[in-house]
């Protein structure tokens, strides 16, 4: 990427202190794009600053003095970066500075919404409030404020559809952007200061405070000009010797025209002819667009002629024109024609001369080789330019409950300077309630000033245009781009050719933009598009309230209007319901029934759009639909093109009804029987839901359906089969017939492109056809199904196979293996399946295989493929071995052998070394657990009430990048002391290899590795060198203990369960507040999790005996508030530890802590301490996060995976499996 020259000088010069502070979840995104992102900055001359920067062990004050040294800072909000109190922290301090006007704050937004992060909503919200429950209500108060305030910044999205290093490019830009900015403010200051200082001193001091005061007026008037002038002049490159045309594009009020006119005033002298021509679409409308180019000749040839006759041209004078090279800058042009006129071939315009040519209409431009888009006012320049107007001083004050107002105006006017200017000057001398007022009734209503603005822009828009801007801003704000395309333009996207587009031509002028595949729109425009709905009396007319809805129907009188006549056409009259396009009602706006008469829609002859919902229960809603119909229904609706009614109080749909323009067909809940009798022409249907229709029996209505993409039939449950003509519906590729419990079989047919097919919960059907070739989720859980076919090996696209509670089924083919997409099955609850077929193809993409509550007493063959090959594990990192696409055992993450009769696993289960979650609870023949794989996060063997070895090593150790991992043996009351002592040895081992590798890796930046055990018994083990009775230990520290080997702590807790009583919740937490104190009193405090779970979805535990937690924690974090206690003297030389059991929330009081005992952890002398095949150096961790990242990355999401269907509180999002099993599969999971 090249700099400009500015921009090298300016970094040349600048401060070695950091210019920008990156704050993001460091294991996240540290390697990879974090480390990317950093040499693109650097490549371009910004000194960016991550944590790395500084020594190990650095107390949070550190990075805060480093936010505070840096201009700007990029917040990266990522799906687990509220899983970090220390981001956290530092977005509050970033915030500070921010509100201080001492920090730009950039945010961007890396698999997440802007929505998610401002309303914490989803995983995102739920792991912040998980990791607030440890911290006190101020510091969580502060992270909320945070995270509601900085993404109202103007940010970058990026939503993994496209390469990252586009990302990082436009990330560059922005920072380059914003760093010319802030040298360019400060610069007009100095100088402005400097012009105006006054040669003598006696009245210095007040002449420079007026200065100071007019500098700031321009300052806020002019925000964000200097940069953007900047930017412009960038594009034209005066340096650059050939002519050179940029247009300048932007939505109305965006400051086009003084951004212009001040380059114009500051360029024009370099320049010996130079025109400025403003107004060029009034002009056009007044003269003719002929007449311009005499208007521009008379500016251009003013010193050589008096008069410009109506037949010069730029031919006849082009030899004159050639003589000088000229400057031209052409505002508010709205068509192509308009320039063709002023510039015609461009023959006569000098090399070297410049024009710039502003617009609202992006085709007018888009052949031009340059080109700027005027960019919104970020928050603080917005809050200066409305400052300007709303304050008799010109400034914002700060802090208080004006500021937040402003703030909250500036937001509502998505950073356009004319609106702001507007609303700043209607508030002007007005009170705090008036301020508080207008801002609640701006979207009902809006400024007149702002609506005569927009207005200009809608009337220059074509009558389907106008119909297109209309319905977005009622209807389909937010809606997929193709979709709203289908509903709304004038040709189906489908068709082939240039079709023409009206959702891409209010793309083009800014009346609506297409984000991320979705069609949003401005605040301003949305209101000022509902508003226009209300007061037009013409064809375009929508209702969009419960009061416009109520005068429509219930004016008895028809009120007729002219209709524009066409060529040679009648003039005829239409009614005030002949004018309605659409209607959008919220049945939750209306306080009682309303009685309709049966022919209320049969005069709304060109009705497009009908939408009847309720804003308060969007879908499953227990009121009742509150329009009556007593004399039933009766109208065509021959225009109809969307008809959503949510709970449709009828059994059947207007005789005389005809859907030969309807696109989508929604009646969910209602109490319709079928759709039609007649065959209707039903070629347009693209989407149809008639879910929870629970007397929907017959769906022949369907069949012209030939275009239908998607049908949702769920949880009609008199639907007893599917018509044989569905097999000419060659566009389907979603069909959902999941709760349709009287279906008994599916014809034999073949839907060649349906992708998802759903049969949940259909309990009578006991076949399975195979219908299409082309699945990739399939949903079978609770039928009635007995066999999979073998015809089901065709499959080679299906990545899900759900079938979960399939009670009656037996057996599986040995076809599956040959499933090579395969990421997901399950097989949860199958009681009668007694075996697992030998996998003998190759399943290299199976990453989740649960089969709890299966008939299985042996171990599925996982490895057979490897084995029969005769490779060798002995070094899991090997080439031969796991590294290799040779068996599944490259790609398991998660297995689940719950409830099972297993009596024992298979000893080469340590070779599945990607595999992260093993749950074999309630295996109650299980005697024995081989050496585990060394990538565990968790092992869950709660109830296996024959356990009692497990292997030596608990797990292979290895160099790992996995930050926690736990291992749960509760209810294990069998497990011998062998066993024990391996378990507590482990995990003692494991937690010195994570912490030093972590020490030595990361550079001190994660906040805390955390293993853990529990297990039966009533004694702390005599390896902890401090150890009581209670639930409190207060032991004094030995000297020099904290010194460069300590690599963490150790905590155990015995927990008494009183009675053997099953604990009420499915969360339980043993907590450890710790204190250290020195002579001076406490200089160190934290809290800690020992051990715990949570188990979602699944009954509450109960626990038969008294427990022993263990947890070993690493002293990073800690130890970064140790170093600068110590460099004052402060060094600890007692600690006060508390214990008490919590089910993250409250304490719980049926639990007791019996004992607990605490060590300090230190890195052996000898590394060959750490024993038991410890392999591999950082590389491995490194090839694992590699193979994870490839694994995780093989097949997209799809938005029906079965996360959907089980019952574990999981949310329907694309994420990668890995995430997706850490967050449901993982059912017991090790809290931190």
């Amino acid at each position: 990427m090249k700099k400009s020259s500015f921009l090298r000088r300016y970094s040349m010069d600048a401060s070695p202190q950091p210019q920008v502070f990156i704050n993001f979840r460091g294991d996240e995104l540290r390697h990879r794009f974090i480390g990317y992102l950093k040499k693109a900055l650097e490549r371009n001359g910004i000194n960016a600053y991550i944590d790395t920067n500084e020594q190990k062990g650095l107390h949070q004050k550190v990075f805060f003095k480093r936010i505070e040294e840096s201009k700007i800072a990029l917040a990266i909000f990522s799906p687990r970066y509220t899983e970090s109190k220390w981001c956290l922290d530092e977005l509050v301090k970033m915030k500070e500075c921010m509100d201080a006007n001492k920090l730009v704050v950039i945010p961007i937004f890396y698999l997440v919404t802007p929505y998610t992060i401002k309303l914490q909503m989803g995983d995102f919200g739920d792991k912040l409030r998980e990791v607030g429950k440890d911290v006190d209500d101020v510091r969580q108060k502060n992270w909320i404020e945070a995270l509601k305030s900085v993404p109202k910044n103007i940010g970058i999205n990026y939503d993994g559809k496209s390469d990252e290093h586009l990302l990082i490019g436009e990330i560059v830009e922005e920072v380059q952007r914003a760093l010319k900015k802030i040298a360019l403010q400060n610069g007009e200051v100095e100088q402005k200061t400097k012009m105006l200082r006054p040669n003598t001193s006696t009245s210095s001091s007040s002449i420079s405070h007026n200065n100071n005061i007019i500098v700031s007026e321009n300052q806020n008037e002019l925000a964000g000009l200097k940069q953007r002038l900047e930017e412009l002049k960038e594009k034209l490159d005066l340096s650059h010797k050939e002519t050179r045309i940029v247009g300048v594009f932007g939505m109305p009020g965006i400051g086009k025209t003084t951004l212009v006119k001040k380059l114009y005033d500051e360029w024009k002298h370099n320049f010996q002819r130079h025109v400025h021509m403003v107004k060029i679409r009034e002009k056009s409308n007044s003269y003719g667009t002929p007449s311009l180019q005499r208007m521009l000749l008379r500016g251009l040839l003013s010193d050589t002629y008096t008069e410009i006759s109506d037949e010069m041209t730029y031919d006849s004078v082009e030899s004159e024109l050639l003589e000088k090279k000229v400057f031209l800058v052409l505002d508010d042009v709205t068509c192509k024609k308009q320039i063709q006129a002023l510039l015609g071939n461009h023959k006569w315009i000098r090399k070297g001369s410049r024009v710039v040519i502003t617009t609202r209409d992006r085709t007018v431009i888009r052949q031009l080789e340059y080109t700027y888009v005027v960019p919104r006012l970020d928050l603080t320049d917005g809050l200066k330019r409305f400052s300007f107007y709303a304050f008799e001083d010109h400034n914002c004050p700060y802090p208080g409950i004006l500021r937040d107002l402003s703030t909250k105006f500036v937001d509502y006017s998505r950073g356009n300077p004319l609106a702001l200017k507007i609303l700043g000057r209607e508030l002007l001398s007005k009170d705090k309630d008036y301020w508080s007022q207008r801002l609640d009734t701006l979207a009902q209503v809006p400024s007149p000033r702002i609506q005569d603005l927009l207005r200009v822009s809608y009337d220059e828009l074509s009558k389907e245009q106008k119909e297109a801007f209309l319905v977005v801003a009622c209807f389909f704000i937010s809606g997929d781009e193709y979709y709203v395309r289908s509903l709304v333009d004038s040709e189906d996207p489908d068709s082939t050719g240039d079709a023409a587009s009206e959702i891409r031509d209010l793309a083009d002028k800014l009346l609506i933009s297409i984000s991320s595949g979705r069609v949003e729109m401005h605040d301003l425009l949305s209101t000022f598009g509902k508003k226009l709905c209300s007061s037009l009396p013409t064809e375009n007319k929508l209702i969009w309230n419960h009061d416009s809805f109520s005068s429509t129907v219930k004016n008895k009188r028809m009120r007729f209007l002219d209709h524009p006549r066409e060529k040679d056409q009648p003039n005829h009259q239409l009614s005030e319901r002949d004018c309605v396009k659409g209607i959008l009602l919220d049945m939750s706006e209306l306080t009682d029934k309303l009685t309709l008469d049966s022919e209320i829609f049969s005069e709304m002859c060109n009705l497009r759009y009908l939408k009847v919902y309720n804003s308060q229960c969007s879908r499953d809603c227990d009121a009742d639909c509150k329009l009556n119909f007593p004399d039933g229904l009766k109208c065509s609706m021959d225009n109809l093109r969307y008809l959503y009614w949510l709970q449709y109080p009828l059994k059947k749909l207007p005789k005389a009804i005809n859907p030969k323009n309807l696109i989508e067909l929604n009646l969910p809940y209602s109490k319709i029987t079928r759709l039609w009798k007649d065959n209707k022409d039903t070629s347009k249907l693209k989407w149809v839901d008639l879910s929870y229709s629970s007397e929907l029996h017959d769906i022949s209505g369907l069949l012209g359906a030939q275009n239908l993409k998607r049908l949702n039939l769920e949880g009609c449950k008199d639907l007893t089969t599917l018509p044989q003509g569905m097999q000419e519906m060659e566009s389907l590729v979603y069909l959902n017939l999941g709760g349709c419990t009287r279906l008994v079989s599916l014809p034999e047919m073949k839907l060649k492109s349906l992708k998802t097919l759903i049969l949940s919960y259909c309990s009578n059907l006991e076949q399975f056809p195979v219908i299409s070739e082309s699945l990739e989720a399939l949903y079978l859980q609770g039928t009635a199904i007995k066999v999979i076919p073998t015809s089901i090996e065709v499959l080679q696209k299906l990545f899900l196979l759900n079938m979960k509670d399939c009670k009656a089924l037996l057996t599986l083919p040995d076809c599956l293996g040959k499933l090579r997409a395969l990421q997901e099955l399950i097989l949860s609850g199958c009681s009668k399946l007694e075996s697992f077929p030998e996998l003998k193809e190759n399943m290299k993409s199976i990453q989740i295989l649960l089969l709890d509550g299966t008939a299985i007493k042996q171990m599925p063959l996982l490895l057979h493929c490897i084995e029969s090959q005769g490779q060798d594990f002995a070094n899991p990192h090997s080439h031969r071995g796991l590294g290799g696409d040779h068996s599944i055992s490259s790609s398991l993450l998660s297995l689940c052998l719950s409830g099972n009769d297993l009596e024992s696993l298979q000893n080469n289960i340590s070779q599945l070394y990607h595999l992260k979650w093993l749950d074999i609870k309630n295996c109650k023949k299980l005697k024995s657990v081989p050496v585990l794989p060394p990538n565990l996060k968790c092992l869950d063997a709660h109830g296996c009430n024959s356990l009692e070895k497990v292997g030596n090593p608990l797990a292979l150790l290895t160099v790992t990048g996995q930050i926690h991992c736990t291992f749960i043996f509760t209810n294990c009351n069998k497990l011998d002391q062998v066993a024990k002592s391996n378990i507590i040895s482990y995990t003692r081992r494991k937690s010195q290899l994570m912490s030093d590798a972590l020490n030595r890796y990361n550079g001190g930046f994660v906040l805390e590795s955390l293993i853990g055990t529990c297990f039966p018994g009533c004694e702390v083990p005599s390896s902890f060198d401090y150890q009581g009775f209670g639930s409190l230990l207060e032991p004094k520290l030995p000297r020099h203990w904290c010194d460069n080997r300590l690599t963490g702590i150790a905590l155990c807790a015995v927990i008494l369960f009183p009675d053997y009583q099953e604990h009420e919740s499915n969360r339980f937490l043993v907590k450890c507040t710790c204190e250290f104190e020195s002579k001076d009193g406490p200089c160190i405090s934290f809290t800690s999790i020992v051990g715990g779970w949570s188990v979602a979805g699944d009954e509450p535990r109960k626990i038969e005996s008294a427990h022993v937690f263990i947890g070993y924690t690493s002293w990073l974090d800690i130890n970064k508030r140790h170093v600068e206690n110590h460099g004052k003297g402060c060094i600890p030389s007692k600690a006060s530890l508390r214990f008490q059991v919590t089910d993250g929330a409250s304490e719980v009081a049926k639990c007791q802590v019996l004992k607990c005992g605490f060590s300090l952890v230190y890195t052996p002398n000898d590394v060959d301490d750490i024993s038991w095949e410890t392999i591999g150096d950082i590389a491995p961790m490194k090839k694992e996060k590699e193979v994870d990242n490839a694994n995780s990355n093989k097949h997209p999401r799809n938005d029906y995976s079965f996360w959907n269907q089980l019952n574990c509180g999981a949310t329907s999002r694309r994420v990668e499996c890995e995430e997706l099993a850490e967050a449901n599969i993982s059912r017991t999971c090790f809290l931190d």
